[in-house]
């Protein structure tokens, strides 16, 4: 990244920070907010991401509660501290595949290699992926569809900064049709459905995809029950992908 991208990744990362410690202070929100917990604007090797010939962004709504507890997969140092050391936040959400990743990132992790990436190294594998949070990248319990109206208007979306940062070249996710109309209002301006295709005998089980101002691509599967391209073959999400691929 260059200087002035560093430079605005810091700001963004010191005013989520100030959003969370503002967020712990509301009553509201101290029931769903987790212990010894900490914002995660990105999750993977941010270097190995920017060094990538194709860029890809796996996307969710927010932060898994699962992150943190017995989980605990980030230094004290960070989760239990009211202020932010820059390098060591940058560098434990870097290392986070490397080191007992969440099995969720299993379902979206094995249609990465169509486009030759990864979540971490692998032989073959030349692009590293990274993975960010639409809605907010503060972990919840319960997670983003079971907070109130009331508690998730407290929350401020980074989604639109992390992708003028991260200039992606492919946002992969499996959202709601609510959701995904959200994502692509905050991802561009001029929206064009490229893609759209259901696997047969498989009611309502599509992969669809749009590009965004003439560049970004962004591909959605059925989200069916909380499964991320749930419902659908691997084979038939695998060919939708390739396809797609041939698009870029």
């Amino acid at each position: 990244m260059s200087k002035m991208d560093n430079e605005k990744l810091d700001h963004l990362i010191l005013e989520t920070w100030t959003d969370f410690i503002d967020l712990k202070n509301k009553a509201e929100l101290s029931e769903v907010l987790i212990p010894n917990s900490m914002p995660l604007l990105w999750f993977g090797d941010l270097a190995k991401y920017e060094k990538s010939d194709l860029k890809i962004l796996t996307v969710s709504k927010n932060a898994s509660y699962a992150e943190f507890g017995e989980n605990q997969r980030y230094e004290k140092l960070l989760t239990e501290f009211s202020s932010v050391n820059l390098e060591t936040y940058k560098s434990n959400l870097n290392r986070y595949f490397e080191y007992n990743p969440s099995p969720w990132f299993n379902q979206l992790a094995k249609f990465l290699p169509v486009f030759d990436s990864a979540y971490k190294e692998y032989e073959n594998q030349i692009n590293r992926a990274l993975h960010i949070d639409l809605f907010t990248p503060i972990a919840t319990h319960p997670v983003w569809p079971g907070l109130t109206k009331s508690q998730q208007e407290q929350f401020k979306m980074k989604f639109p900064q992390l992708l003028q940062l991260l200039e992606p070249d492919i946002l992969l996710t499996s959202l709601s049709v609510s959701n995904l109309k959200i994502l692509l209002k905050n991802a561009g301006t001029e929206i064009e459905e490229i893609f759209d295709k259901e696997e047969i005998g498989k009611a309502a089980k599509y992969v669809r995809a749009y590009r965004v101002d003439k560049k970004l691509i962004v591909i959605n599967g059925r989200n069916f029950q909380g499964t991320y391209f749930g419902g659908m073959t691997d084979q038939f999400v695998r060919k939708c992908l390739t396809e797609i691929k041939g698009m870029i």
